[in-house]
């Protein structure tokens, strides 16, 4: 599918993923990655030098909440670059992408709920577990569930740095937090004033290294609250001011990268559909819907693809662009070929692509229905685009 092919409309509102100036190639400019071009910034000139890169992740920090939340701000003023997430935008493809070097179609994990057909079912990888097993199927225990999602191994090993990461406690030893650090020192954190305390320390101990830290309480809470709520522009003022603050004590042997995974929108509760409310639709599925809220993939009955198509488009045209799947992984948007041996079998036969402040879900048995206000995982400029901000040290 050529960008003259897709939707007119879906040219109008959407922004494509960049695979030139994206997270993914913020990565292979960490880790010496080939499989995306290397990030070219002046802001990053020399950074291979630089004893000590630290590379801060505030998990759904897009441009729009810098915009929103802290404008003028000291984030806003360090800020360099904007760049895209990779496709979808969500953390479980962006942060896997930041920790293999790998863009979402080379190490497909593709979003919250990932098709999974070589563990006969559907899974979410962090935190690990099924969340529909086909009625045919053995499912797998963790460690086997761990092996066939986990495919690719960490960018954190090798190379001449030291590795560390420093993740919230409760996901520190997590199956994907094992898998994904690598040979990396792990320092798990209670709150930020340990966080940016390690920061600080690991700046000025000797030796060339690497630090990953990663913050996911913003994106919580506007899940919750929605991006506009009090509490996330307090939060959001808090962690600036941490990180302006570590960014007069590094030492000039030092840079910090701040960035995120992606953006959030606001979904209006009218609009955040079920397919459960659309029988003749979910019949036509051979397994529940995967991926995210704001882009999920279909894997339809065999035979019934046209159909449903017409039938999509016919009942939630308003709502959502139906597209082949073969056309999505043909556009590019995953990133570059090599593709995983799994990437069309995850992505299944359709991708259902929400229009404006569009979403849709499926509940599986007795599975309540979410309150998700904060959104993620489609193409529009809010969750698409993330700031890139740098600091180097001076002292």
């Amino acid at each position: 599918m050529t960008e003259a092919a897709l939707p007119a409309d879906l040219l109008r509102h959407c922004t494509l993923p960049d695979y030139q100036h994206s997270l993914a190639n913020l990565a292979a400019r960490l880790h010496g990655s080939t499989a995306c071009p290397p990030l070219q910034h002046p802001a990053l000139d020399g950074l291979e030098q630089d004893e000590t890169v630290i590379l801060l992740l505030i998990d759904g920090m897009g441009c729009t909440q810098l915009d929103s939340l802290v404008p003028g701000g000291w984030l806003q003023q360090q800020q360099v670059a904007t760049l895209h997430s990779v496709f979808p935008s969500t953390t479980t493809a962006a942060i896997t992408t930041l920790l293999t070097g790998l863009p979402p179609s080379q190490h497909s994990l593709l979003g919250w709920h990932v098709s999974a057909p070589e563990a006969g079912g559907i899974a979410t990888p962090l935190p690990l577990r099924y969340h529909w097993q086909a009625d045919d199927a053995q499912a797998l225990d963790d460690a086997a569930l761990a092996s066939a999602l986990y495919s690719r191994p960490s960018a954190l090993q090798g190379g001449q740095r030291q590795h560390y990461v420093l993740q919230p406690e409760y996901i520190a030893d997590s199956a994907y937090s094992r898998h994904h650090g690598g040979h990396a020192e792990h320092r798990p954190w209670r709150d930020y004033a340990q966080l940016f305390a390690s920061l600080q320390q690991l700046a000025r101990q000797p030796g060339r290294k690497l630090v990953y830290a990663y913050i996911p309480d913003l994106d919580s809470l506007m899940h919750n609250k929605g991006t506009r709520h009090p509490r996330a522009q307090m939060l959001l003022t808090r962690l600036q001011q941490h990180c302006a603050e570590l960014a007069t004590t590094l030492p000039a042997s030092c840079r910090v990268l701040i960035t995120a995974d992606h953006g959030q929108a606001d979904i209006p509760p009218p609009r955040m559909l079920f397919i459960n409310d659309f029988p003749e639709l979910a019949a036509m599925l051979r397994q529940p819907l995967s991926g995210e809220p704001r882009a999920a993939f279909c894997h339809v009955q065999p035979g019934l693809q046209q159909a449903f198509r017409h039938a999509v488009t016919t009942t939630l045209g308003h709502a959502a662009w139906c597209l082949p799947a073969a056309d999505v992984l043909a556009a590019g948007w995953f990133g570059p070929p090599p593709a995983h041996p799994l990437l069309a079998a995850r992505c299944g036969d359709f991708l259902l692509l929400m229009k404006e402040d569009w979403g849709i879900l499926q509940t599986v048995g007795d599975e309540k229905r979410p309150a998700l206000l904060g959104n993620h995982g489609g193409l529009a400029a809010a969750e698409m685009q993330i700031p890139l901000i740098v600091a180097r040290g001076a002292a």
